[in-house]
């Protein structure tokens, strides 16, 4: 089986929830989650030289995901998010401002990683510091094959990062907020299909995937729509999810898997994610793959 480089930037941190601490993260979560589908999964990112930075690059090791690239801060904490679940399991986040990751530094060696890895991945959250936007700005620049993920959070969202996000970049994925705020700011009717008008006609990313929650989710890719349904699980909560679903739908596309088979395999392991606390719940990849 190919097993695809795959280079995750931007966040690291713990997520604090009801139920305990749990590593989390966009960069992280998806790098784990390729990594259990068998990718070759590399994090750029920066903790901080504190006990949670420690258990995160732990975290990293036992996980699979090769953390040769991350930074550590001597003055900065390592990242951390106060999350609060509503009735459905989603939650809202208070971010520790500024934590090492707004402190990214594009090195040699990180720019060389990412003109040789298949896929980039990134969002807007990891560039909310003009110091990290700008080395990742630097290091997208370099990269072949962009995945780009908005992965917006309140209060750090930012429609000149999102757009400079999605400018060019080969499959941009947004959640169903998402697609409702973009419609708003663009004047399009809040369907992917009018959005995808919109945005392809401004930004011109390669494809365009919309997750929408109990709707399923829809991909233009190579020309063609294609629906997924959901699987109805019984939602612990909600936190990972969407990267889980990002990291197979990557995965998948990237091994050459047709586009409905990339979709029905992303579609059951985020509802597999909801289903269980914490952003990477233990689970073996090959299972969700047959």
């Amino acid at each position: 089986m190919y097993q695809p480089a795959i280079l995750c930037v931007g966040e690291t941190l713990w997520d604090l929830l009801p139920g305990g601490e749990f590593i989390g993260g966009a960069a992280f979560n998806v790098a784990a989650h390729a990594a259990r589908l068998g990718a070759r999964a590399r994090l750029v990112t920066r903790v901080g030289d504190d006990e949670r930075g420690r258990r995160a690059l732990a975290a990293a090791a036992a996980l699979g995901i090769d953390a040769t690239l991350v930074q550590s801060d001597a003055q900065l904490a390592t990242g951390e998010a106060h999350a609060v679940l509503d009735a459905s399991g989603s939650a809202r986040y208070e971010f520790l401002t500024p934590a090492a990751w707004d402190a990214l530094v594009a090195t040699p060696q990180l720019l060389r990683a990412a003109a040789e890895c298949d896929a980039f991945v990134y969002g807007t959250l990891g560039q909310r510091d003009e110091r990290s936007h700008a080395a990742i700005v630097q290091v997208a620049a370099a990269a072949r094959w962009r995945v780009f993920d908005p992965n917006l959070r309140a209060p750090h969202i930012s429609r000149e990062l999102c757009e400079a996000g999605m400018r060019g970049a080969a499959l941009v994925k947004i959640n169903e907020d998402e697609c409702r705020l973009f419609a708003q700011w663009y004047g399009a009717d809040c369907t992917p299909e009018a959005l995808w008008d919109v945005l392809s006609a401004r930004f011109a990313p390669g494809a365009l995937c919309v997750t929408l929650g109990a709707a399923g989710s829809r991909l233009r890719w190579q020309g063609h729509w294609h629906h997924q349904d959901s699987f109805p699980v019984q939602v612990a909560d909600t936190v990972g999810a969407g990267d889980s679903f990002l990291a197979m739908l990557v995965c998948e596309l990237l091994r050459g898997s047709d586009a409905p088979v990339a979709m029905e395999r992303a579609a059951r392991l985020a509802a597999f994610v909801a289903s269980q606390a914490g952003a990477v719940p233990a689970y073996d990849g090959e299972r969700f793959r047959r």
